[in-house]
Protein backbone atom coordinates (compact mmCIF):
# COMPACT_ATOMS: atom_id res chain seq x y z
CA UNK A 1 0.00 0.00 0.00
CA UNK A 2 1.50 3.37 -1.01
CA UNK A 3 1.15 6.68 0.74
CA UNK A 4 -1.32 8.01 -1.81
CA UNK A 5 -3.66 5.07 -1.29
CA UNK A 6 -4.13 5.98 2.35
CA UNK A 7 -5.52 9.46 1.64
CA UNK A 8 -9.08 9.99 2.94
CA UNK A 9 -11.97 10.17 0.53
CA UNK A 10 -12.92 13.72 1.57
CA UNK A 11 -9.71 15.15 0.11
CA UNK A 12 -8.87 15.50 -3.56
CA UNK A 13 -6.92 12.58 -4.98
CA UNK A 14 -3.97 13.40 -7.28
CA UNK A 15 -4.52 12.32 -10.86
CA UNK A 16 -1.95 9.82 -12.04
CA UNK A 17 -0.49 10.64 -15.42
CA UNK A 18 0.05 7.92 -18.02
CA UNK A 19 3.55 7.68 -19.42
CA UNK A 20 2.59 5.57 -22.43
CA UNK A 21 -0.82 5.17 -23.93
CA UNK A 22 -3.35 5.08 -21.15
CA UNK A 23 -1.37 3.01 -18.71
CA UNK A 24 -1.46 4.40 -15.19
CA UNK A 25 1.60 2.93 -13.57
CA UNK A 26 4.12 4.51 -11.25
CA UNK A 27 7.18 3.13 -9.55
CA UNK A 28 7.38 2.84 -5.80
CA UNK A 29 10.29 5.29 -5.63
CA UNK A 30 8.96 7.84 -8.09
CA UNK A 31 8.48 10.58 -5.49
CA UNK A 32 11.70 9.94 -3.58
CA UNK A 33 14.84 11.97 -4.10
CA UNK A 34 17.62 9.35 -4.49
CA UNK A 35 20.21 11.87 -3.31
CA UNK A 36 18.41 12.73 -0.07
CA UNK A 37 20.02 11.62 3.18
CA UNK A 38 16.78 11.76 5.15
CA UNK A 39 13.33 10.51 4.25
CA UNK A 40 10.47 12.99 4.78
CA UNK A 41 7.69 12.43 7.28
CA UNK A 42 4.51 10.85 6.01
CA UNK A 43 2.67 14.20 5.96
CA UNK A 44 5.54 15.86 4.06
CA UNK A 45 5.62 12.97 1.62
CA UNK A 46 1.87 13.35 0.94
CA UNK A 47 2.16 17.13 0.60
CA UNK A 48 4.93 16.76 -1.99
CA UNK A 49 2.84 14.31 -3.98
CA UNK A 50 -0.08 16.75 -4.10
CA UNK A 51 2.19 19.63 -5.02
CA UNK A 52 3.68 17.62 -7.87
CA UNK A 53 0.19 16.61 -9.00
CA UNK A 54 -1.03 20.23 -9.01
CA UNK A 55 2.00 21.31 -11.01
CA UNK A 56 1.32 18.56 -13.51
CA UNK A 57 -2.31 19.61 -13.84
CA UNK A 58 -1.30 23.18 -14.63
CA UNK A 59 0.63 21.92 -17.63
CA UNK A 60 -2.64 20.82 -19.25
CA UNK A 61 -4.58 17.62 -19.55
CA UNK A 62 -3.12 14.68 -21.43
CA UNK A 63 -5.00 13.61 -24.55
CA UNK A 64 -7.10 10.50 -23.94
CA UNK A 65 -5.53 7.41 -25.48
CA UNK A 66 -7.75 4.98 -27.36
CA UNK A 67 -6.87 1.33 -27.89
CA UNK A 68 -7.78 -0.81 -30.89
CA UNK A 69 -9.10 -4.09 -29.49
CA UNK A 70 -11.31 -6.99 -30.53
CA UNK A 71 -14.55 -7.86 -28.76
CA UNK A 72 -16.09 -11.34 -28.79
CA UNK A 73 -19.75 -11.85 -27.93
CA UNK A 74 -21.54 -14.88 -26.50
CA UNK A 75 -22.08 -16.26 -30.01
CA UNK A 76 -18.35 -16.18 -30.75
CA UNK A 77 -18.59 -13.28 -33.21
CA UNK A 78 -15.51 -11.03 -33.11
CA UNK A 79 -15.81 -7.31 -33.83
CA UNK A 80 -13.16 -4.56 -33.73
CA UNK A 81 -13.58 -1.69 -31.28
CA UNK A 82 -11.73 1.42 -30.15
CA UNK A 83 -12.01 2.43 -26.51
CA UNK A 84 -10.25 4.25 -23.71
CA UNK A 85 -9.56 2.98 -20.21
CA UNK A 86 -12.52 4.96 -18.86
CA UNK A 87 -14.86 3.56 -21.50
CA UNK A 88 -13.70 0.01 -20.82
CA UNK A 89 -14.36 0.47 -17.10
CA UNK A 90 -17.65 2.36 -17.33
CA UNK A 91 -19.42 1.19 -20.47
CA UNK A 92 -21.51 -1.95 -20.65
CA UNK A 93 -20.14 -4.36 -23.26
CA UNK A 94 -23.48 -6.19 -23.53
CA UNK A 95 -21.97 -9.53 -22.60
CA UNK A 96 -18.97 -9.12 -24.92
CA UNK A 97 -15.42 -9.62 -23.71
CA UNK A 98 -12.17 -7.96 -24.73
CA UNK A 99 -9.79 -10.43 -26.38
CA UNK A 100 -6.32 -10.47 -24.83
CA UNK A 101 -3.52 -11.87 -27.01
CA UNK A 102 -0.41 -13.63 -25.67
CA UNK A 103 2.98 -14.33 -27.23
CA UNK A 104 4.95 -17.59 -27.16
CA UNK A 105 6.23 -16.71 -23.68
CA UNK A 106 2.63 -16.31 -22.44
CA UNK A 107 3.01 -12.54 -22.02
CA UNK A 108 0.10 -10.24 -22.84
CA UNK A 109 0.76 -8.22 -26.01
CA UNK A 110 -1.04 -5.83 -28.33
CA UNK A 111 -3.42 -3.00 -27.56
CA UNK A 112 -5.46 -5.31 -25.36
CA UNK A 113 -2.48 -5.60 -23.01
CA UNK A 114 -2.10 -1.82 -22.92
CA UNK A 115 -5.78 -1.39 -22.12
CA UNK A 116 -5.63 -4.02 -19.37
CA UNK A 117 -2.57 -2.32 -17.86
CA UNK A 118 -4.41 0.98 -17.77
CA UNK A 119 -7.45 -0.59 -16.12
CA UNK A 120 -5.36 -2.32 -13.45
CA UNK A 121 -3.42 0.88 -12.83
CA UNK A 122 -6.62 2.88 -12.43
CA UNK A 123 -8.09 0.30 -10.04
CA UNK A 124 -4.89 0.09 -8.00
CA UNK A 125 -4.69 3.86 -7.59
CA UNK A 126 -8.35 4.35 -6.67
CA UNK A 127 -8.19 5.20 -2.97
CA UNK A 128 -12.00 4.92 -2.70
CA UNK A 129 -11.65 1.13 -2.94
CA UNK A 130 -9.80 1.00 0.40
CA UNK A 131 -11.76 0.74 3.67
CA UNK A 132 -10.84 4.19 5.05
CA UNK A 133 -13.86 5.98 6.46
CA UNK A 134 -12.32 8.87 8.36
CA UNK A 135 -13.21 12.29 6.98
CA UNK A 136 -10.02 13.88 8.32
CA UNK A 137 -6.54 12.61 7.49
CA UNK A 138 -5.09 13.20 10.99
CA UNK A 139 -7.79 10.89 12.37
CA UNK A 140 -6.71 7.92 10.27
CA UNK A 141 -5.56 5.34 12.76
CA UNK A 142 -2.13 3.70 12.42
CA UNK A 143 -0.89 5.78 9.46
CA UNK A 144 2.34 6.82 11.20
CA UNK A 145 3.12 3.27 12.29
CA UNK A 146 2.55 1.93 8.77
CA UNK A 147 4.72 4.66 7.30
CA UNK A 148 7.55 4.27 9.82
CA UNK A 149 7.52 0.47 9.87
CA UNK A 150 6.89 -0.26 6.18
CA UNK A 151 6.85 2.57 3.69
CA UNK A 152 9.83 4.50 5.06
CA UNK A 153 12.11 1.45 4.84
CA UNK A 154 10.95 0.74 1.29
CA UNK A 155 11.60 4.34 0.29
CA UNK A 156 15.15 4.15 1.61
CA UNK A 157 15.75 0.84 -0.15
CA UNK A 158 14.33 2.21 -3.39
CA UNK A 159 16.68 5.17 -3.18
CA UNK A 160 19.65 2.83 -2.72
CA UNK A 161 18.51 0.60 -5.58
CA UNK A 162 18.12 3.62 -7.83
CA UNK A 163 21.76 4.58 -7.25
CA UNK A 164 22.87 1.07 -8.22
CA UNK A 165 20.90 1.06 -11.46
CA UNK A 166 23.31 1.01 -14.41
CA UNK A 167 21.01 1.02 -17.41
CA UNK A 168 17.97 3.26 -17.45
CA UNK A 169 15.74 3.07 -20.53
CA UNK A 170 13.38 5.17 -22.62
CA UNK A 171 10.57 2.65 -22.87
CA UNK A 172 8.25 4.29 -20.36
CA UNK A 173 5.56 2.01 -18.96
CA UNK A 174 5.18 -0.04 -22.14
CA UNK A 175 6.19 -3.63 -21.41
CA UNK A 176 9.14 -5.28 -23.12
CA UNK A 177 6.79 -7.93 -24.48
CA UNK A 178 4.63 -5.31 -26.20
CA UNK A 179 7.67 -3.48 -27.55
CA UNK A 180 9.12 -6.71 -28.93
CA UNK A 181 5.79 -7.66 -30.51
CA UNK A 182 5.28 -4.26 -32.16
CA UNK A 183 8.85 -4.13 -33.49
CA UNK A 184 8.54 -7.67 -34.88
CA UNK A 185 5.35 -6.70 -36.73
CA UNK A 186 7.03 -3.55 -38.05
CA UNK A 187 10.08 -5.41 -39.39
CA UNK A 188 8.19 -8.48 -40.58
CA UNK A 189 10.39 -10.87 -38.60
CA UNK A 190 10.95 -11.97 -35.03
CA UNK A 191 13.08 -9.43 -33.18
CA UNK A 192 15.62 -10.61 -30.60
CA UNK A 193 16.15 -9.20 -27.13
CA UNK A 194 19.43 -7.59 -28.19
CA UNK A 195 17.62 -5.43 -30.74
CA UNK A 196 14.96 -4.53 -28.18
CA UNK A 197 17.66 -3.54 -25.67
CA UNK A 198 19.19 -1.15 -28.21
CA UNK A 199 15.77 0.28 -29.06
CA UNK A 200 14.91 0.85 -25.40
CA UNK A 201 18.17 2.69 -24.71
CA UNK A 202 18.00 5.22 -27.53
CA UNK A 203 16.30 8.59 -27.71
CA UNK A 204 13.84 9.53 -30.43
CA UNK A 205 16.69 11.06 -32.47
CA UNK A 206 18.56 7.74 -32.51
CA UNK A 207 21.26 8.69 -29.99
CA UNK A 208 21.99 6.59 -26.90
CA UNK A 209 20.81 7.91 -23.55
CA UNK A 210 24.32 7.79 -22.06
CA UNK A 211 27.83 6.56 -22.78
CA UNK A 212 27.51 3.24 -20.97
CA UNK A 213 24.40 2.38 -22.98
CA UNK A 214 26.22 3.30 -26.20
CA UNK A 215 29.08 0.88 -25.40
CA UNK A 216 26.69 -1.99 -24.70
CA UNK A 217 24.52 -1.20 -27.73
CA UNK A 218 27.49 -1.08 -30.12
CA UNK A 219 28.80 -4.34 -28.68
CA UNK A 220 25.44 -6.03 -29.27
CA UNK A 221 25.39 -4.70 -32.84
CA UNK A 222 28.93 -5.96 -33.57
CA UNK A 223 28.16 -9.43 -32.19
CA UNK A 224 25.04 -9.74 -34.35
CA UNK A 225 26.90 -8.55 -37.45
CA UNK A 226 29.55 -11.25 -36.99
CA UNK A 227 27.02 -14.00 -36.25
CA UNK A 228 23.36 -13.53 -37.18
CA UNK A 229 22.37 -16.58 -35.13
CA UNK A 230 23.01 -14.51 -31.97
CA UNK A 231 19.80 -12.62 -32.75
CA UNK A 232 17.87 -15.75 -31.75
CA UNK A 233 17.07 -16.06 -28.05
CA UNK A 234 19.51 -18.34 -26.24
CA UNK A 235 21.84 -18.41 -23.26
CA UNK A 236 24.60 -17.18 -25.58
CA UNK A 237 22.77 -14.65 -27.73
CA UNK A 238 24.00 -11.10 -28.39
CA UNK A 239 22.61 -9.64 -25.16
CA UNK A 240 24.02 -12.45 -23.04
CA UNK A 241 27.48 -11.90 -24.54
CA UNK A 242 27.33 -8.11 -24.14
CA UNK A 243 26.17 -8.13 -20.51
CA UNK A 244 27.18 -10.08 -17.44
CA UNK A 245 25.75 -13.40 -16.32
CA UNK A 246 21.97 -13.68 -16.05
CA UNK A 247 20.36 -13.13 -12.67
CA UNK A 248 18.60 -16.22 -11.29
CA UNK A 249 14.87 -16.36 -11.74
CA UNK A 250 14.50 -13.89 -14.60
CA UNK A 251 15.70 -13.25 -18.15
CA UNK A 252 16.97 -9.79 -19.05
CA UNK A 253 15.29 -8.06 -21.94
CA UNK A 254 12.19 -10.28 -21.81
CA UNK A 255 10.04 -8.59 -19.16
CA UNK A 256 7.96 -10.13 -16.39
CA UNK A 257 6.99 -13.78 -16.49
CA UNK A 258 9.54 -15.98 -18.30
CA UNK A 259 12.24 -17.68 -16.24
CA UNK A 260 15.60 -18.97 -17.54
CA UNK A 261 14.64 -22.63 -17.14
CA UNK A 262 11.36 -22.15 -18.99
CA UNK A 263 12.54 -19.78 -21.69
CA UNK A 264 15.86 -21.34 -22.63
CA UNK A 265 14.39 -24.86 -22.55
CA UNK A 266 11.65 -23.60 -24.87
CA UNK A 267 14.25 -21.94 -27.08
CA UNK A 268 16.22 -25.19 -27.29
CA UNK A 269 13.07 -27.15 -28.14
CA UNK A 270 12.18 -24.60 -30.82
CA UNK A 271 15.67 -24.98 -32.30
CA UNK A 272 15.27 -28.77 -32.39
CA UNK A 273 11.81 -28.45 -33.92
CA UNK A 274 13.14 -25.98 -36.47
CA UNK A 275 15.90 -28.40 -37.47
CA UNK A 276 13.37 -31.21 -37.83
CA UNK A 277 11.14 -29.05 -39.99
CA UNK A 278 14.07 -28.06 -42.19
CA UNK A 279 15.06 -31.73 -42.61
CA UNK A 280 11.49 -32.68 -43.49
CA UNK A 281 11.35 -29.85 -46.02
CA UNK A 282 14.64 -31.00 -47.56
CA UNK A 283 13.35 -34.57 -47.93
CA UNK A 284 10.11 -33.29 -49.42
CA UNK A 285 12.03 -31.25 -51.99
CA UNK A 286 14.08 -34.31 -52.94
CA UNK A 287 10.93 -36.42 -53.37
CA UNK A 288 9.33 -33.70 -55.47
CA UNK A 289 12.45 -33.56 -57.65
CA UNK A 290 12.38 -37.35 -58.10
CA UNK A 291 8.70 -37.26 -59.07
CA UNK A 292 9.38 -34.48 -61.56
CA UNK A 293 12.25 -36.48 -63.10
CA UNK A 294 10.07 -39.58 -63.45
CA UNK A 295 7.33 -37.53 -65.07
CA UNK A 296 9.80 -36.13 -67.59
CA UNK A 297 11.08 -39.63 -68.41
CA UNK A 298 7.55 -40.92 -68.88
CA UNK A 299 6.69 -37.98 -71.11
CA UNK A 300 9.78 -38.63 -73.24
CA UNK A 301 8.81 -42.30 -73.65
CA UNK A 302 5.25 -41.36 -74.59
CA UNK A 303 6.54 -38.86 -77.15
CA UNK A 304 8.86 -41.50 -78.60
CA UNK A 305 6.02 -44.04 -78.90
CA UNK A 306 3.79 -41.44 -80.54
CA UNK A 307 6.51 -40.67 -83.08
CA UNK A 308 6.93 -44.37 -83.89
CA UNK A 309 3.20 -44.72 -84.33
CA UNK A 310 3.14 -41.81 -86.76
CA UNK A 311 5.95 -43.44 -88.76
CA UNK A 312 4.03 -46.71 -88.99
CA UNK A 313 0.91 -44.91 -90.10
CA UNK A 314 2.87 -43.09 -92.79
CA UNK A 315 4.33 -46.36 -94.07
CA UNK A 316 0.89 -47.96 -94.18
CA UNK A 317 -0.50 -45.02 -96.15
CA UNK A 318 2.33 -45.25 -98.71
CA UNK A 319 1.91 -49.00 -99.10
CA UNK A 320 -1.85 -48.66 -99.50
CA UNK A 321 -1.31 -46.05 -102.17
CA UNK A 322 1.10 -48.32 -104.06
CA UNK A 323 -1.39 -51.20 -103.95
CA UNK A 324 -4.14 -48.99 -105.30
CA UNK A 325 -1.88 -47.85 -108.11
CA UNK A 326 -1.12 -51.47 -109.07
CA UNK A 327 -4.78 -52.50 -108.70
CA UNK A 328 -3.76 -55.48 -106.71
CA UNK A 329 -3.25 -56.77 -103.22
CA UNK A 330 -0.20 -56.85 -100.95
CA UNK A 331 1.87 -59.98 -100.85
CA UNK A 332 1.39 -62.35 -97.95
CA UNK A 333 4.79 -61.40 -96.45
CA UNK A 334 3.99 -57.68 -96.41
CA UNK A 335 0.51 -58.32 -95.00
CA UNK A 336 1.97 -60.42 -92.17
CA UNK A 337 4.50 -57.66 -91.32
CA UNK A 338 1.78 -55.01 -91.19
CA UNK A 339 -0.40 -57.19 -88.96
CA UNK A 340 2.59 -57.63 -86.65
CA UNK A 341 3.08 -53.87 -86.48
CA UNK A 342 -0.61 -53.36 -85.76
CA UNK A 343 -0.46 -55.84 -82.89
CA UNK A 344 2.50 -54.07 -81.22
CA UNK A 345 1.83 -50.48 -82.13
CA UNK A 346 -1.91 -50.21 -81.69
CA UNK A 347 -4.78 -49.94 -84.16
CA UNK A 348 -4.52 -47.63 -87.12
CA UNK A 349 -6.54 -44.43 -87.03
Amino acid sequence: MTGSSLHPQSELRPKLQATNGSQVTESSNEDIDPEANEVDSFEEHIDKMFAASDAEKRKGQKTTEFWNVDLIDFEGIVKPAKMSVREAMEQSLNGSKIILRFNEELQAVGDGAGLLSGILGALGSDYSKFPIYEKSWPKVWGKDRVYNDCIKAKCKQNALNRKKQLYTHTGGSKSLARTREEESEKQGRKVGRGEVWILKHKRSDGSYIHEEARKIGEKIYEIEQLDESTRILSENDSLAQALDKEHPGRVRGMGHGPTPSQLFRLSLQLSVDRAQVEEAQRMLCELQADVTTEKLKRKAMEDELAAEKMKRQAIEIVLSYLVQQQCGELSLDITAQMNYLDGHGGNRN
